[in-house]
């Protein structure tokens, strides 16, 4: 099968197409069609390696996974002797961070893993976008433990990471102020924000208002910025390491500084 592969940790070049051994699935596996596929943030992150805490987990020299790819909508060409959840035909689509592999034609998943089938309403197009930038709104959601009823703040809402934020924060009843630019402000409120700044137009840090939770989506404002935003005990989260990783610092020091 034709799968695009790397064997180094570099720029976009060290990928190239070639030809593969099509897998074939365990007990427990499914084996995947691949209709479509993204490249995302984390695919480019594990590509280049610059930060370096992900060799950990991608192999510390060079990758252990030579396919890339982590989104994906496809359709279930074959199972598994033990498989129960999914039968041939079905089409899915979902996330995998563990061993990658959507960048080819074919590629296999544990049955139990994060994987779905896909509504009917959705294209192979629309549902292959959905799971990165969910995953990683999701974890942050839970990791300040929103409640409903809380007041948080989302910068960067019209992101991967924003916009699923929004939609997640809403469902679990939170009342979401969200920031963007001009262009975008009818599409966030589409999300369904209770409130949008404009940042061509507005410092959100400025504003006179607390919030449970400062969720910088992008990583562009910072934890002494966003701090006066912030209520008692009130919480900023980052998808970014912050200048000089001070993200790291001031997470490690939570307890000790409140």
């Amino acid at each position: 099968m034709k799968a695009a592969v790397y064997y180094k940790y570099g720029p976009p070049q060290v990928v190239s197409l070639a030809e593969i051994e099509k897998p074939k699935p365990a007990d427990n596996e499914v084996l995947i069609k691949i209709f479509v596929a993204t490249v995302n943030r984390t695919d480019s992150g594990f590509r280049s390696a610059e930060y370096f805490v992900s060799r950990f987990f991608s192999g510390l020299f060079k990758p252990k996974f030579n396919v890339l790819g982590n989104e994906f909508a496809g359709e279930v060409e074959a199972i598994g002797k033990n498989v129960t959840l999914f039968k041939v035909g079905d089409k899915v689509f979902g996330y995998n961070d563990k061993k990658f592999g959507a960048h080819a034609q074919y590629m296999t998943m544990a049955e139990d893993d994060t994987m779905a089938t896909m509504p009917h309403i959705l294209s192979y197009e629309q549902a292959a976008p959905l799971t990165e930038g969910a995953h990683y709104a999701l974890c942050d959601i839970r990791a300040a433990k929103v409640q409903s009823g809380q007041n948080v703040l989302v910068n960067g809402a019209t992101g991967a990471i924003g916009s699923a934020a929004v939609q997640l924060l809403k469902f679990f009843g939170a009342n979401v102020t969200a920031v963007c630019n001009t262009a975008n402000v009818d599409l966030v409120k589409s999300l369904g924000a209770d409130a949008v700044i404009d940042y061509t137009k507005q410092d959100f840090t400025k504003l006179n208002a607390t919030f449970d939770f400062v969720f910088d989506a992008v990583g562009k404002s910072s934890y002494g910025k966003c701090k006066p935003l912030l209520t008692k005990n009130g919480l900023y989260i980052s998808t970014e390491l912050g200048k000089n990783g001070e993200n790291i610092l001031l997470a490690l020091t939570t307890y000790i500084r409140w």
